[in-house]
């Protein structure tokens, strides 16, 4: 999971700390230091791993990526990429002035785009 916004790995640490603050997500999400880029010195940018299957914890980490990623100022996005390699795009422009239904259906819709039998899309 990579975010990108002014400060991307500040708020890659902001975003652990909601889903290790879950229950259901407790061991499941560590912070990965991404590989350099070509030619650069040093890591890469931090990313977070979470093991997630079907089910509530699926849904739970859904529902914290969506609320975190509300919560936000500025311009930002989140870019899930599932075990298969297909990602799942969402940005802080779109769930911003979302109403509490209108953020219930965006979590679902996550929580389906990330579920492993799905077939992988890219949405935003």
């Amino acid at each position: 999971m990579e975010v990108a916004g002014e400060h991307p790995a500040d708020e890659v640490r902001s975003l652990r700390e909601w889903p290790v603050a879950e229950e259901s997500l407790r061991g499941r999400v560590r912070l990965v230091a991404g590989a350099p880029e070509e030619g650069a010195l040093g890591t890469g940018m931090d990313v977070l791993a979470v093991a997630l299957g079907n089910g509530g914890a699926l849904t739970v980490f859904a529902t914290v990526a969506v609320t975190w990623l509300k919560r936000r100022t500025g311009r930002m996005e989140v870019k899930i990429t599932r075990a298969d390699g297909s990602a799942v795009e969402i940005s802080a422009d779109i769930v911003r002035p979302q109403t509490a239904q209108e953020l219930r259906e965006t979590v679902e819709h996550l929580a389906r785009d990330l579920a492993p039998s799905h077939e992988g899309t890219e949405s935003g």
